[in-house]
């Protein structure tokens, strides 16, 4: 006998289970009404939820931070006690140096210099009895009594150049800013010798020093030197070659004017790179003086004339050369300097008449009228005039000469 079975049960279920997924879909349908704002929630709660299952990793990992901060707080303090230990102990030792370390190290070192540089007019020695004190000696053995003005400014000035120079396991000695005022104000040549030649040693000192060009050279103890004087003679012993030097040296003018004084830096086109700037010294003797006339003059005439003088003065007053000698030498030995030969044509004999020309104006007197046979005024270019002087160097074997005057480098 057939039975059909109840269906209510059934109905019930399967309409459950639509209203749950009518649930489902209402949410999903509210979820994507608010994108915006349900992706910030889930945004959240995704970190919530990693923050919690790394809860203890988290908190491990600030602990380790902690105690690395700690750690490093302590090394510090550390460091810093150890620098104010490093600083106490480097001003004991200057302390007990000061007490260890008489003026006899001073003495014989001034004495040394004395005696290597030939001066003769007195020495110095350790005076007994007193600690730390010298006394100035006569060649006599008697004790000087009475100095001069310049003895006086020299001992000073011999002193002073040991202070600066002073030992180099001292901190007080390092990285020092040397004043120097017009130290040979009543000297002898003698002592004006020998400090001109101790403030080029400083200058060197603080040269080596110079970070030039990103070029960083360890020196000794002087990190900035300056330099003032009255004195043109010892200007020009330390100013030698330091005009070229543009980059780590500066010339300055000092001028007082109505009792008012101003300072100038001597600064100017450069000769040999026009975009750049050079210094020039503002103190010259009356020859260096003629090769920065010749370097700027652009007439033919004008430059022979400086050629003449800068010829006779060089060749014939400081090296000694008679005329003949001068234009034997140049013209017969060294022809081929001056004359351009090409092949297949006449040789060009240009040069060799300029400088056959030139030596002979040069022996001319300046009241003599040139015939115009060897000499033509406006005959030549400047140039042209320029580099047969220069050849003249070349045939004299002078290149370094003028190379120095012109102030170019190898």
């Amino acid at each position: 006998m057939l039975r059909l079975e109840d269906t209510d049960s059934l109905l019930i279920e399967i309409g459950t289970l639509i209203d749950g997924f009518n649930k489902k879909i209402k949410e999903n349908n509210e979820i994507v009404r608010d994108l915006k704002t349900k992706k910030v929630l889930c945004k959240k709660q995704v970190w919530e939820y990693l923050a919690e299952l790394l809860k203890a990793d988290v908190a491990a990992y600030n602990k380790a931070l902690s105690d690395l901060d700690t750690e490093i707080k302590a090394l510090k303090d550390k460091m810093e006690q150890l620098k104010k230990d490093a600083t106490a102990k480097k001003k004991e030792a200057n302390e007990l140096n000061k007490q260890i370390v008489n003026t006899e190290a001073t003495i014989d070192s001034i004495n040394v210099l004395l005696d290597n540089s030939g001066f003769e007019g007195f020495h110095l020695r350790a005076k007994d009895g007193v600690a730390n004190t010298y006394e100035v000696i006569r060649p006599d053995g008697t004790v000087a009594e009475k100095l001069s003005e310049g003895e006086r400014n020299f001992i000073a000035f011999l002193y002073y150049y040991h202070l600066v120079k002073g030992s180099l396991n001292s901190e007080a000695v390092k990285d020092k800013i040397v004043v120097i005022d017009d130290p040979v104000s009543s000297m002898d040549s003698g002592a004006l010798f020998i400090v001109s030649a101790l403030v080029r040693e400083m200058i060197e000192v603080c040269y080596n020093n110079t970070d030039y060009r990103s070029h960083k050279v360890d020196g000794d103890y002087i990190k900035q030197i300056f330099i003032l004087t009255h004195n043109v003679y010892f200007h020009k012993e330390i100013t030698h070659h330091q005009a070229k030097r543009y980059h780590s040296v500066s010339f300055y003018m000092i001028r007082k004017i109505e009792n008012i004084s101003s300072v100038k830096l001597c600064v100017r086109q450069s000769q040999r790179v026009p975009t750049e700037q050079e210094n020039y010294n503002p103190i010259q003797n009356s020859y260096a003086a003629l090769w920065d006339e010749y370097k700027e003059l652009k007439t033919a005439n004008t430059v022979k004339n400086v050629i003449r003088h800068i010829l006779e003065y060089y060749f014939i007053q400081i090296c000694g050369y008679e005329g003949n000698d001068l234009h034997k030498i140049v013209l017969e030995q060294n022809k081929l300097l001056f004359v351009d030969e090409v092949e297949g044509q006449k040789p060009n004999y240009d040069r060799y008449n300029l400088a056959s020309s030139m030596l002979t104006y040069m022996n001319d007197g300046p009241a003599v009228i040139s015939d115009g046979f060897n000499y033509i005024d406006d005959g030549s270019d400047v140039e042209q005039c320029k580099k047969v002087f220069e050849l003249i160097f070349t045939a004299m074997h002078q290149e370094q000469h003028y190379k120095m005057m012109m102030g170019i480098e190898d």
